[in-house]
């Protein structure tokens, strides 16, 4: 789902980080930095190439997949994501499409992250809250910033 022909709900978090967005691409990028709710990332970054999150949430140990759309250093990560918690079946339509860009502003970085293809409004809150919790703490703060942009 990569032609722009997503459906369902979209979800949208943003934050300002107090560091330019070569550091914070590079936090981004570290593959111990664990920001994407303590999961660890496996890819190579490449268009293409398959990513993996792995880890424990809420105490259940996952494995999520998808795969690298497109990738513009310093500022544009965008890829597929599928979990095997959601409960729905392991097909492109069930794939969301995740996209998070970082723009200089005054005084570091906004990033941003966009999540599409969710399947409920609920689910889109709640994406919303994890991916507020996410860049809490890339941006190595105690408390999430807010849902929106």
């Amino acid at each position: 789902m990569t032609d722009g022909g997503t459906t369902g709900h979209t979800a949208t978090a943003s934050t300002h980080i107090a560091e330019p967005p070569e550091r914070v691409w590079a936090e981004l990028m570290h593959p111990g930095a664990r920001w994407m709710l303590g999961a660890n990332i496996e890819t190579d970054f490449r268009p293409g190439s398959p990513v993996t999150f792995e880890g424990h949430f809420f105490g259940r140990q996952f494995t999520d997949t998808g795969r690298i759309i497109a990738v513009e250093r310093p500022r544009l990560l965008h890829f597929t994501h599928y979990s095997p918690l959601g409960d729905l079946p392991d097909v492109p339509e069930s794939y969301h499409e995740i996209r998070i860009t970082l723009e200089p502003d005054d005084g570091g970085t906004r990033v941003e992250v966009v999540q599409a293809n969710i399947d409920t409004a609920e689910h889109a809150t709640r994406a919303e809250q994890h991916w507020c919790q996410a860049l809490a703490t890339l941006a190595h703060r105690d408390t999430a910033p807010t849902a929106g942009s």
